[in-house]
């Protein structure tokens, strides 16, 4: 889905950039150290040799951060640092020359292995990774299924949070649980017979007792995957309300975890917008409004700002894009290649 892969490639595109930086720095302090550091002298040759072991740093970090191509280019430039070394201040010194020139050869090396290895490693990780998200879209597209008329629903959700939490600058990390979490959120209804979630009246106390036990379901599920772990504690919390008067736990305010507060936005957005068994869609506008009047209420402050600022024009955008291609929506497990 284009504005879930718009808002991560963000992410990604600025953590590249201080890869980069930090590499290249790397480079060029190792470089210049290198060649201010006196090569006569025992105390000063001995910082020296040391000096020009720290090249394959940037090299090893290239081929993690970078993988194959990463660590093939980081040899290239620590080469083209090193080398004048090699032929200017070891000048007429064949013994040291071809020592020198071991040191390049060794760079190599490292770059070839580290980056062959690595890029194998990552390869079979987003094999498990993609086999992971084919499990949990299917899995959410059943439930979703389930409810007959909110089918999308969580893909909708996601893709509404993401765009929320986008607008509010959160971390990478906060956009990967929040993500996972908003796609998640209702797995918990599994335990839930369909009578009650189907009901198109008003359920009773009984009834109601059942429903409210999905987000302890849903967090027990959760916890048993190891990469889904993080996104538990906002499915438990994403039903309570700001004032705390929501449940399971009836969190107060800050209590409630920041992207559960975030969710709630998106998730009571899409509740009006969509057809339900017991009430019809309203348009944008009206749900903008519903959603405003309940600041402080059942929403943050913070979030209901962020959410609206963005206008019905991009929700209605968002909304179609789900619609047309709800495969393209992947859970990003944070995998940080």
């Amino acid at each position: 889905m284009k504005q879930g892969l718009m808002i991560m490639n963000g992410w990604h595109v600025r953590r590249q950039r201080l890869r980069l930086i930090i590499v290249g720095s790397l480079i060029a302090v190792v470089g210049l150290s290198h060649w201010i550091t006196p090569i006569a002298g025992d105390p000063f040759h001995v910082v020296h040799v040391f000096l020009r072991k720290l090249f394959i740093l940037p090299i090893v970090l290239s081929a993690i951060w970078f993988e194959f191509r990463g660590a093939i280019i980081a040899a290239a430039f620590v080469t083209i640092v090193y080398l004048p070394h090699v032929f200017l201040q070891w000048s007429g010194n064949l013994t040291e020359n071809v020592n020198q020139l071991g040191e390049v050869a060794t760079a190599w090396i490292v770059a070839l292995l580290s980056g062959f290895f690595v890029r194998t490693e990552k390869t079979a990780l987003r094999e498990i990774v993609r086999t992971h998200e084919g499990s949990v879209i299917a899995l959410v597209a059943a439930l979703d299924a389930r409810e007959h008329e909110t089918e999308l629903h969580s893909l909708r959700v996601r893709a509404y949070a993401l765009r929320i939490g986008a607008e509010l600058a959160m971390t990478s990390k906060q956009m990967r649980v929040l993500g996972q979490a908003s796609l998640l959120h209702d797995i918990g209804k599994i335990g839930t017979p369909d009578p009650i979630l189907l009901k198109p009246g008003p359920l009773t106390n009984e009834e109601w007792q059942t429903m409210h036990r999905h987000p302890e379901v849903g967090r027990r599920i959760l916890l048993l995957v190891s990469f889904l772990k993080d996104s538990a504690e906002i499915v438990y919390s994403h039903h309570e309300h700001y004032d705390g008067t929501g449940y399971p736990r009836a969190l107060l305010g800050e209590q409630i975890p920041f992207e559960a507060r975030v969710f709630a936005v998106a998730d009571a957005f899409d509740a009006l917008t969509s057809d339900r068994p017991y009430r019809k869609r309203v348009s944008c506008d009206e749900a903008r409004k519903v959603i405003q009047e309940d600041t402080g209420k059942h929403f943050d402050t913070e979030a209901v700002r962020a959410f609206l600022r963005i206008s019905c024009t991009e929700w209605e955008r968002i909304d179609r894009e789900v619609s047309a291609a709800p495969e393209f929506l992947g859970v990003d497990s944070g995998n940080d290649s």
